[in-house]
């Protein structure tokens, strides 16, 4: 039998507990936020997570981000970081929303634009994948300005590309270039 990857068990317990409290969506949004943040400072997991960084510099910024994060995300960030576990948060953003749509939680849709969609554009987008999946939706959005314009869907693993980049690609592996 396989053992379950940690990250999958920290994931599942944050979910459990988050659920309880009533707080599983505004968890899935921290989470989304802690890897915008990551993306935005990549010298941030190396920070939280190198061993000869002092504990109480790494508390202080847990301490900074404190109002941003719902206590159950901000305990979880605290637990991994004292136990040296940091390195897992980026597989804990996947794991967590995997247990959530196994339990009948909403699907996670990570939808990519050249330019960040309007709110507006966001909830239509929203609507449409509701009717076609048939459930809720969490939208994760990531700006990539090399697609061009149109847009790149990512669902359970699968790639949807409508952008511009893709479909200038199909044309040429069409035309044998």
């Amino acid at each position: 039998m396989r053992e379950e990857p940690l990250a999958e068990r920290y994931a599942k317990a944050l979910l459990a507990a988050s659920q309880e409290g009533g707080a599983a969506d505004r968890v899935a949004q921290d989470l989304l936020f802690l890897r915008r943040l990551q993306a935005e400072v990549p010298e941030l997991l190396s920070f939280l997570a190198h061993p000869r960084v002092d504990p109480a510099a790494k508390e202080r910024l847990l301490l900074a981000l404190d109002a941003a994060l719902h206590p159950y995300t901000l305990n979880l960030l605290r637990l991994l970081v004292r136990r040296g576990r940091a390195g897992l948060l980026p597989a804990l953003v996947p794991a967590y929303f995997a247990a959530w749509e196994g339990q009948g939680g909403p699907v996670h849709v990570v939808v990519r634009t050249a330019q960040p969609l309007p709110p507006e554009d966001q909830a239509k987008l929203r609507a449409r994948l509701k009717e076609a999946l048939g459930r809720e939706v969490a939208l994760e959005e990531e700006v990539a300005p090399e697609l061009l314009a149109g847009v790149e869907l990512v669902i359970g693993g699968k790639r949807w590309d409508a952008s511009v980049r893709g479909r200038l690609g199909r044309l040429r592996r069409a035309l044998g270039g």
